[in-house]
């Protein structure tokens, strides 16, 4: 008997269909959380005949990243190509969408069938990133130094972002869980007068301090560099805009900052909680 695969986008009536998917993840986000999915990113389903066998999509960052992801499988119908099928159509679509210049996806290191999927698509890994949650910060190890001087105007944070805004090599966390290779289209003026920036004495380091919110709240550290733990006053300036974050957005605001695997070397493991590093893949249409 010949199987009748079908791809369509998935709507909020399909939610029970989703939910008999055997994926073998028990509370699984995407089952908890598919009305909003559905509301806010653009979700596939591969049927075999009227069974939901796979599921992927993407969400729309900055009007022109399409992060792949959402990609499901269920345990009864592995092996047989279904999710890379899927994965392979929603490309195809993406490469007809003139406003989505890069396409990409971000997975953990030992997710080893979605890396599978994302090698045989051709997306090229980028760099791999680890969220980290700063749980105990009276326990951090850092070289201590002056509080980094603020950049309050417009005009100062544009001039700080000129230095990468033009440069897809920067790998930028736009948010918790989303990097992208930098780009003008990142940098909103609505966006960027509401972060924090600062500089360190001697003018050749930056951080930026932004509110996100996922699971919990966050004042999200952007450090693009490896020295995370032995650059002079650093840490001071992070913890004492966090304690400012905390006023305002409440006391289970955390600090979450990105570590690459050199400089995770550095940390004091026992202050933080380190995630399995997140992969990103992806390229320029």
């Amino acid at each position: 008997m010949i199987d009748t695969i079908q791809i369509r986008q998935l709507r909020l009536e399909d939610h029970d269909l989703v939910k008999s998917m055997q994926t073998g993840i028990e509370d699984d986000y995407i089952v908890r959380v598919f009305e909003r999915l559905i509301r806010n990113d653009v979700i596939y389903g591969l049927f075999n005949d009227d069974q939901l066998v796979s599921t992927a999509g993407y969400s729309l960052y900055a009007n022109q990243y399409a992060m792949l992801g959402r990609l499901r499988s269920d345990n009864r119908y592995k092996g047989k190509g279904y999710a890379t099928q899927l994965i392979e159509f929603i490309i195809e679509q993406l490469q007809h969408e003139n406003h989505i210049k890069w396409i990409g996806a971000n997975t953990q290191r030992h997710n080893f069938p979605a890396l599978r999927v994302l090698n045989k698509l051709n997306l090229p890994q980028l760099k791999a990133l680890h969220g980290s949650t700063l749980v105990k910060p009276e326990v951090l190890n850092y070289t201590p130094g002056e509080k980094w001087t603020p950049i309050e105007t417009l005009e100062g944070k544009r001039e700080v972002l000129s230095s990468i805004e033009h440069n897809p090599d920067v790998i930028f966390p736009y948010e918790c869980y989303y990097p992208f290779p930098s780009h003008p289209n990142l940098f909103k003026d609505d966006e960027i007068k509401d972060w924090y920036f600062f500089k360190n004495p001697n003018n050749n380091r930056f951080i930026i301090i932004n509110f996100d919110q996922k699971k919990h709240q966050y004042a999200h550290v952007v450090y693009l560099w490896d020295d995370v733990f032995t650059q002079p006053g650093l840490w001071e300036t992070i913890l004492d805009t966090h304690k400012e974050f905390q006023k305002t957005y409440g006391d289970d605001t955390y600090v979450w900052i990105d570590l690459t695997d050199e400089s995770r070397k550095d940390a004091c493991e026992e202050a933080f909680q380190i995630q399995d590093p997140w992969i990103l893949h992806g390229k320029w249409k």
